[in-house]
């Protein structure tokens, strides 16, 4: 789930950064609120909530249909594609 989250950080942010510019992950905080059903669907959203010099902060959320899987905040830092 966790891995879901920030990769759905990640993607929020395509085609919105300079040239020669990416982001990384450097701080996750998730509480895990239910399970989720054996080959079901969920569903993740990020969305971003503030922007800090080269920091970027992410409220995260996970659900199955209604139901609200986890929920968190995701830290990610824009930094030179080549570091």
């Amino acid at each position: 789930m966790i891995g879901l989250m920030e990769a759905a950080s990640h993607k929020a942010l395509h085609g919105l950064l300079p040239e020669g510019q990416t982001t990384v992950g450097y701080e996750v905080h998730v509480r895990h609120l239910a399970p989720a059903a054996p080959g079901s669907t969920v569903v993740v959203s990020s969305t971003l909530t503030e922007v800090k010099g080269n920091k970027l902060y992410f409220d995260v959320e996970c659900h199955q249909g209604d139901k609200l899987l986890g929920s968190g905040t995701h830290k990610r830092a824009i930094v030179p594609a080549d570091f």
